[in-house]
């Protein structure tokens, strides 16, 4: 494997600081910012907490969960699964759990010829 070094510049108290850290946790700088380029070419995107330290994100209790954007992306992710697999997205209307028992009863039955 061929190494490539990174250089970056941050105020020293903080270097030592944070070295000081991550030695108490069992790790080296190098292996901390190796795993964080791993997560984010596996991913294809940063820790969810380290995003909010970079857009200076920390109000209390937020999460990328209670973002509207993050929300309907997840709704789109769902809504592409279910074209690509062929099934036929569900109306609105939120099914309880005793009706959607009900239909997962009644069509295993049918698939058993037994409707």
């Amino acid at each position: 494997m061929a190494a490539a070094q990174m250089n970056i510049r941050m105020d020293s108290a903080l270097k030592a600081s944070g070295n000081a850290v991550i030695a108490e946790l069992g790790y080296t700088p190098s292996q901390v910012v190796r795993a964080l380029w791993e997560f984010a070419t596996v991913q294809g995107t940063l820790p969810p907490a380290l995003t909010h330290l970079l857009r200076g994100d920390q109000a209390a209790g937020a999460t990328d969960g209670d973002t509207p954007g993050r929300m309907s992306e997840g709704a789109a992710i769902v809504s592409t699964f279910y074209q690509e697999v062929g099934i036929e997205e569900p109306v609105d209307g939120a099914v309880d759990y005793d009706e959607l028992r009900e239909l997962a009863a009644a069509e295993q039955l049918e698939k058993w010829g037994l409707a």
